[in-house]
């Protein structure tokens, strides 16, 4: 149940501090801002999803010196958000009926989605059988108990998502003339292309060293680990294959000769033992390739390679580079044979199987095309940290310019550290 309560924590830590809802004494509010009052439930609030951030990335929030940081950041973010509240006021931004609304629908789905991913790691994790129906209802069960335990409900969730989307309208407001232009985006371009030149030109290794990074970052929803990749190094080919399944004796015993350096000769008729045992579907798919039909169709019916049975797996292909490490041996070597787009070879034995494999097109090399979702990424890149400074810088003319008072406890607060 650890591995539960953490994703929890987690959870919890997405909730931003709220407005209190309850009515307050004097004795319960911190700051005053512009007349309006931070409440020792919002700063404490803060200070609970700070707290559980920081500690899910393994520090210890018990240190007296952590503990002093924490808490300094915890007020001072609660008064920005009560400054938030009043520039939604004062600038006139309240959400319409039909906004607030539209970040209710959201919340729901966001919610529920959100409650699925917990569940999904009971079953991931071991924790609960979530195959059936009946067990993930269970644990549904159990995972929206132990968060409504924790403050967090459907309802505090769309609270939260309709104040964020207060925030967001001030931000809007804020960033409404920053831009960047067509020239810039180009010339941002340009230089991620030259820098991954430099990195991977000739260096294959580097370059899918990135690719597998990229490929564990995307599995495990790591997002902020991913690299987008602007060069290509030349020499890549698009290969699909058939994996056919051997007999499985026949198979362990060429694999056995194999790693023990036996006699070529014994090699060679263990090779054709298990040849052998796929030769009837290698005749099967030779007259149907004969008779007309696509390599690519017969892919689904005949492989057992997982990772090439849907069609979009079938059109990306696996590429390949002379250089490429990580695949099979002999399937490696055997995809360098063959010479001609289109060209299918002989059945080629691996540890895995027999491989039927189909050079399916030349990558290009060189940058990547300047689409114009590569121009929406690279505008985003360049804008967001512009649009992200001058709110900053907003924020804090509008804290500077704020008539603040602070109760003592609130002073204490400020110069713990």
């Amino acid at each position: 149940m650890k591995m539960l309560s953490r994703l929890l924590a987690l959870t919890l830590a997405l909730l931003l501090c709220l407005p209190a809802l309850a009515e307050t004494t004097p004795e319960d509010v911190l700051v005053t801002i512009n007349g309006s009052s931070v409440t020792r439930t919002e700063y404490e609030t803060c200070l609970t999803s700070l707290q559980d951030t920081y500690a899910s990335y393994g520090y210890d929030v018990t240190d007296p010196t952590m503990a002093a940081i924490l808490q300094q950041m915890a007020l001072e973010t609660a008064m920005q958000y009560e400054m938030l509240q009043f520039k939604i006021v004062e600038l006139g931004l309240q959400l319409t009926d039909e906004e607030l609304a539209d970040a209710a629908q959201l919340a729901r789905e966001d919610f529920s989605l959100q409650v699925d991913l917990i569940v999904d790691q009971y079953g991931l994790y071991g924790l609960a059988d979530v195959s059936t129906e009946a067990g993930r209802a269970a644990v549904m069960v159990e995972v929206l108990s132990q968060l409504e335990a924790m403050g967090i409900t459907e309802a505090s969730y769309i609270a939260m998502s309709q104040t964020n989307a207060g925030y967001d309208k001030v931000y809007d407001w804020v960033v409404r003339d920053v831009s960047v232009t067509e020239e810039e985006i180009r010339a941002h371009f340009d230089a991620l292309v030259d820098a991954d030149r430099v990195a991977y030109a000739n260096d294959v290794a580097a370059y899918e060293a990135m690719l597998e990074s990229n490929r564990y970052a995307l599995m495990y929803g790591m997002t902020e680990y991913y690299v987008d990749l602007y060069y290509v190094p030349e020499g890549y080919r698009s290969l699909t294959h058939i994996l056919l399944q051997a007999d499985d004796t026949a198979l362990a015993n060429w694999t056995a000769l194999n790693a023990n350096g036996a006699d070529p000769a014994e090699i060679a008729a263990a090779e054709a033992a298990v040849l052998a045992s796929v030769q009837p579907s290698v005749d099967e798919i030779n007259a149907r390739l004969a008779a007309g039909e696509s390599f690519a169709s017969l892919i689904p019916e005949y492989t057992i390679d997982t990772g090439m049975m849907d069609e979009s797996a079938i059109a990306a292909g696996y590429e390949l580079h002379a250089q490429s490490t990580g695949w099979a041996e002999p399937f490696q070597a055997a995809a360098f044979t063959l010479t001609q787009v289109g060209e299918i070879s002989a059945p080629v034995v691996s540890d895995f199987g027999v491989h039927i494999i189909c050079y399916a097109a030349d990558v290009p090399g060189g940058p990547v095309p300047y689409t114009d979702d590569v121009r929406a990424l690279l505008s985003e890149a360049l804008l967001s940290p512009r649009q992200s400074s001058l709110f900053e810088e907003t924020l804090a003319a509008w804290m500077a310019e704020a008539e603040i008072a602070y109760s003592e406890e609130a002073q204490t607060l400020l110069s713990a550290y």
